[in-house]
């Protein structure tokens, strides 16, 4: 009970004292997309070792460009929409 109150109101701190994180969210999300889509896909060549130009292994390869691609066509386009909109960074003013 006390870690969860712990942790209920340390999320309550983050949320009123740095508001402007929903804005920083696409590019944090953009920067660690490639953990989940195209990291797995690298890894399983490397620890399986499939034949090369297989099926699996074009499959895996191909999922990993295309998260790849889809991290850097995010984050681009969170930078662009915090540059031509801005960052109205304010402390504790909800």
């Amino acid at each position: 009970m006390a870690f969860r109150m712990f942790f209920g109101g340390m999320t309550f701190f983050v949320a009123v004292a740095v508001p402007f994180l929903g804005s920083l969210a696409p590019l944090i999300g953009g920067l660690t997309l490639p953990l989940a889509y195209a990291y797995p896909c690298f890894m399983w060549i490397a620890i399986k070792k499939p034949k090369p130009k297989g099926v699996m292994w074009c499959a895996n390869m191909g999922l990993g460009c295309l998260g790849l691609v889809l991290s850097a066509l995010l984050v681009v386009a969170a930078a662009w929409n915090l540059a031509s909109k801005g960052l109205h960074a304010n402390f504790f003013k909800p």
